[in-house]
């Protein structure tokens, strides 16, 4: 019995897909949409970038087609950052077509931004799928090792302070942070945030080690040419809270 209810179910999935072949005389609709929902990019500091974006149709005419697109208030780029045209075409005898999203370095904020684009119908295209984000990032070169000045919570006063190179990637050390011959060792993730090991910081008179590990505030700006030490200060009995140093780059 099993056998013939196989067989009666391919029989039925080969007359529907002969059923939607083109004998049949099936129109695809005049739809277009983005090539995805969602796309990165970004931009060097002070500089430029040119994306190719694709926008696809569902059928094929013997014309070219031109589709409006659109900057939606979803959109937080300022728009002497970006350019995008009013139009993209589709060439005749295809289903495909090309637009440009031009970046600009002006008036772009170190955070960088969110560009939404969406579709526009007209009488030869009256679907559109959903619209297109791009995640928009400024990108600044910057360099970690060097010369900065520390503006102290600790010692409420600024100081320079030497950060070298550490011993493994992405890591980083501050000589002599909080007392000579005792350094600051972190680690620059991905997304720019850093990492503070729990590690000996200084010496109360009082309490003796103190440790100090990084906490939430940590993290490396290099658009601003800085970088945010938020340490938690603890000893044996408790904790002294949490210290900020800011370093500015010299």
């Amino acid at each position: 019995m099993k056998k013939y209810i196989l067989l009666f179910v391919s029989i039925l999935s080969f007359s529907a897909f002969v059923g939607c072949s083109d004998d049949d005389g099936y129109t695809p609709p005049n739809y277009a949409s983005f090539e995805a929902a969602t796309r990165a990019i970004s931009v060097e500091q002070n500089s430029n970038a040119s994306y190719d974006v694709k926008v696809y149709t569902a059928d094929v005419v013997g014309s070219d087609r031109s589709i409006p697109i659109n900057v939606t208030s979803a959109s937080t780029l300022n728009a002497e950052s970006y350019s995008v045209p009013a139009t993209v075409t589709i060439p005749a005898n295809t289903n495909e077509g090309t637009f440009s999203v031009d970046l600009e370095d002006n008036n772009l904020s170190n955070n960088g931004g969110k560009l939404v684009l969406s579709l526009g119908t007209t009488n030869e295209t009256a679907l559109v799928g959903a619209p297109i984000t791009f995640n928009v990032s400024k990108i600044c070169p910057f360099e970690v090792t060097g010369v900065y000045t520390d503006a102290s919570e600790f010692f409420g006063a600024e100081f320079p302070a030497e950060v070298v190179a550490g011993a493994e990637p992405n890591q980083y050390v501050v000589k002599d942070l909080f007392m000579e011959g005792t350094d600051v060792t972190f680690t620059v993730n991905a997304d720019n945030s850093i990492t503070v090991p729990a590690q000996d910081g200084w010496v109360s008179g009082t309490y003796g080690q103190v440790t100090v590990t990084g906490a939430a505030g940590s993290k490396l700006e290099p658009c601003l040419g800085k970088f945010t030490l938020a340490l938690n200060h603890t000893v044996s009995v408790g904790s002294f809270g949490v210290i900020t140093e800011v370093f500015t780059k010299n």
